[in-house]
């Protein structure tokens, strides 16, 4: 269930349970809450829609947009992989069924009958962002692409996600394929909460291979501010030719506080994410 309090700012604060066991000293737990300067001004973003949440708290710092229903590219892989890390072991073997030969956009170029752990296919699935990772790891889950679009569009009403649809676990353009970038943030807040999403968006690069070890795959990251000046710990990519070119970002100060900034449909996403960050941590005090 996702709940919102008021903050003292007058944003909101916005609180997304995970499914683990409810761990009763979280409410002994205080988080700064972010304030803004009186002489910041807002950031010059040309995306289609922004946002800027402070992790912790949830309290929305910037925003354009935030709630406009836009196509999300391969941001969607972000609850494709949710699934997976609730429902799976990560030793668990995969098997490829037909390869997907006609799949469009990034892939790995798995192999049919090739049989990987969920461990390498989540590896390749939100570094590379390979579909093929996406649509092997969709059928594994539940038999067919099609049942697992349907558990996917199920969590999104179990975390209240009301900008959200999908229609496949890839980010292909589709209609009826949208979600907006407070969604997005709040997506991405609780993917977060994984140990394992958090160490594989935070990797520049990837081997696998097959558990026979007869197949490898080596790969970069589509994350290029990855390793760049600010702490960026990455999330996800996403492009396609309805989605353009999009973006989100977790990134942390030499305090240690976290932020995620989203971007959908930017003339210039890396540019505009560092653009987003430095001011945010320039603008609030924690």
């Amino acid at each position: 269930m996702l709940t919102s309090i008021a903050a003292p700012s007058g944003g909101a604060i916005y609180d997304v349970t995970a499914p683990q066991a409810f761990d009763e000293t979280s409410l002994l737990e205080v988080s700064p809450i972010p304030i803004l300067r009186d002489d910041a001004l807002n950031p010059d973003i040309g995306a289609k829609a922004a946002l800027i949440m402070d992790y912790d708290t949830g309290l929305v710092l910037y925003d354009k947009n935030m709630h406009e229903e836009m196509p999300m590219a391969s941001l969607t892989k972000i609850m494709t992989a949710i699934l997976i890390l609730e429902d799976h072991d990560l030793s668990e073997v995969v098997t490829v069924g037909s390869g997907f030969p006609d799949l469009e956009g990034v892939r790995i170029w798995l192999r049919q009958g090739e049989k990987l752990t969920v461990h390498d296919l989540l590896q390749a699935l939100l570094i590379r962002s390979a579909g093929d990772a996406a649509m092997a790891l969709a059928e594994h889950h539940s038999g067919t692409v099609e049942e697992f679009v349907n558990a996917m569009n199920e969590r999104t009403k179990e975390l209240n996600l009301i900008h959200t649809q999908f229609k496949n676990p890839v980010g292909l353009d589709d209609e009826g394929h949208y979600s907006s970038a407070y969604d997005l943030a709040i997506l991405s807040k609780y993917a977060l909460h994984f140990s394992t999403f958090r160490s594989i968006v935070g990797m520049s690069e990837a081997s696998i291979s097959s558990v026979d070890d007869k197949f490898h795959h080596h790969f970069d990251s589509t994350n290029y501010l990855l390793n760049s000046y600010l702490d960026i710990l990455g999330v996800k990519t996403g492009t396609t030719a309805g989605a353009g070119k999009s973006l989100i970002n977790l990134a942390r100060d030499d305090r240690g506080n976290e932020i995620i900034a989203v971007l959908l449909n930017s003339p210039a996403r890396f540019q505009e994410n560092k653009s987003m960050i430095d001011w945010a941590f320039r603008s609030y005090m924690w």
